[in-house]
């Protein structure tokens, strides 16, 4: 099935959706996800908070939550389980025909699941959904409401997993992704033997089973940024070694869901070659950075050598070498200034193919 751009179509039924809502800690953001959930129109949503023994007044604010909003229920872990674990026996209990997971800490955009469920009604054979979302970093949800979107896409899932490959990242942030229920219980739980990446994971095993579809010109979710996002401080991704670990857990992902695809070999050498040209890029980056950088510095052209054995081909290599070798002639020359504005330079490069990508590192 290849790409196809599809004019909307407005929902004709009333589809069942269950949104599954993980908490630890959260009890200050969690009445925004909530509310933003319940309220969904188009669609009969259910919620089911699950408290992970939550040390602040979460708990409390979910049972409020709860006690005011018909469609919300709350249950809590007997321990502290984890995020994988904690998603995982929430959705065990979904019986909506489509389902959705979303951090606690984030918000569902208005129209969001009646939009996605039109997607899915139209298109059975298509088992995920997502759509843009925006990034925040404030207490309150960014104001307006989303448009109806201006077209879907359609694509075989074989042929989006491809692209992701090729990318070697994920373009689902999570909390805009919903699913077909049926083909949840296919796909099976997530991974916890990939707690950072096992969203990645999921998304290309159902790509392996079932088409993708994609909402444009709207916004399907707010993907809230702060300094405890559980994502990073629950598996070890918050220290300065966290661009080569995501490297790393990246790449389990792409390995283990390899074989769900005819062309899964092939996939995977590309987004091996890919993140190879990822670390050199880091590597060249973190060069001058200090003594204490050396190691970590050896660590990333060590990774790029596993992924690519003919790393020393690329491009990345190139523009490697060629910073270490000029970095020292910049400095016994006295012109560290010089040398300074260079790298500022190439962070501003860096920074502005990011924004034009979308790719961050």
């Amino acid at each position: 099935m290849p790409v196809r751009p599809v004019e909307p179509v407005a929902l004709t039924t009333t589809p069942t959706v269950s949104v599954v809502v993980p908490c630890y800690n959260y009890g200050h953001y969690l009445p925004f996800a909530v509310e933003s959930i319940a309220g969904q129109v188009g669609v009969d949503v259910d919620v089911l908070i699950v408290d992970d023994c939550s040390t602040d007044d979460s708990l409390e604010v979910a049972e409020g939550l709860a006690s005011r909003l018909p469609n919300v229920r709350v249950i809590r872990n007997e321990k502290n389980s984890r995020l994988i674990a904690t998603a995982n026996r929430g959705l065990a209990t979904v019986t909506g025909k489509y389902a959705l997971l979303i951090s606690a800490d984030d918000v569902l955009a208005p129209g969001a699941l009646a939009r996605a469920t039109a997607l899915m009604e139209a298109n059975p054979d298509v088992g995920l959904v997502y759509g843009p979302v925006t990034y925040f970093t404030t207490v309150e949800t960014p104001e307006g409401t989303p448009g109806p979107g201006s077209h879907w896409v359609i694509r075989d899932g074989a042929e989006w997993a491809s692209h992701v490959y090729r990318s070697a990242r994920g373009p689902i942030a999570s909390p805009e992704a919903i699913v077909r229920t049926s083909t949840m219980r296919e796909v099976g739980d997530y991974d916890p033997a990939l707690p950072h990446t096992s969203d990645l994971q999921m998304w290309l095993r159902f790509a392996a089973r079932a088409g993708v579809g994609f909402i444009a010109g709207t916004i399907q979710a707010y993907y809230r940024m702060h300094g405890a996002n559980m994502s990073f401080t629950q598996y070890g991704l918050d220290g300065d070694r966290r661009p080569l670990l995501d490297l790393r857990y990246r790449m389990d992902a792409f390995e283990s869901s390899s074989g769900g695809f005819p062309d899964g070999a092939r996939f995977l050498k590309v987004a091996r070659h890919r993140v190879a040209d990822e670390a050199l890029d880091l590597a060249r980056r973190a060069l001058g950075s200090g003594p204490d950088r050396r190691a970590y510095v050896d660590e990333l052209v060590d990774f790029a050598r596993a992924m690519n054995p003919r790393y020393r081909l690329s491009r990345g290599w190139a523009a490697f070498r060629a910073r270490k070798l000029t970095d020292p002639v910049f400095t016994r020359a006295g012109a560290e200034p010089l040398l300074q504005w260079a790298k500022a330079h190439d962070d501003y490069l860096c920074y502005l193919r990011e924004l034009k990508t979308g790719v961050r590192r």
